[in-house]
């Protein structure tokens, strides 16, 4: 069974984004934040207790309390060790080429997708990070 954190604001793309993970995924644990505060705070917890990490997080960028990109800074804190089984897909409606530059110079971002999450697209990168089938 795969993980998935949502991380968006927009609590409509977190439901849309958890039917399509339902539909490609059955068994999957999917858990989702409209907080980017609080997404962060779970993780902690996780990190600090030792525990599993999400395989996969989903993360917007823009966001008020906290965008992705600080997200992902606070996240570069944390050991590469730990943070290295979980994939990193920014999932936004940005279409700014700087926003995909940014992205890609954190060591720690696998993706950079438009929204919206579909069936094709998280076949896609289940495929390519060799999980599809497990």
């Amino acid at each position: 069974m795969k993980r998935y954190l949502l991380i968006d604001d927009d609590g409509i793309f977190n439901f849309i984004h958890t039917e399509v993970i339902k539909t490609v995924d059955p068994t999957a644990d999917i858990t989702s934040f409209s907080s980017s505060l609080d997404g962060l705070q779970y993780l902690t917890e996780k990190l600090d207790a030792g525990s599993e990490l999400p395989d996969y997080l989903f993360l917007d960028i823009r966001m008020p309390e906290m965008d992705g990109f600080e997200f992902l800074s606070k996240l570069e804190h944390f050991s590469p060790e730990k943070m290295s089984a979980m994939k990193i897909y920014m999932l936004t409606s940005s279409l700014d080429d700087r926003d995909r530059t940014k992205a890609f110079k954190s060591p720690l971002v696998k993706g950079f997708k438009s929204k919206t999450l579909t069936i094709t697209m998280l076949t896609d990168i289940l495929e390519e990070s060799g999980t599809a089938n497990q």
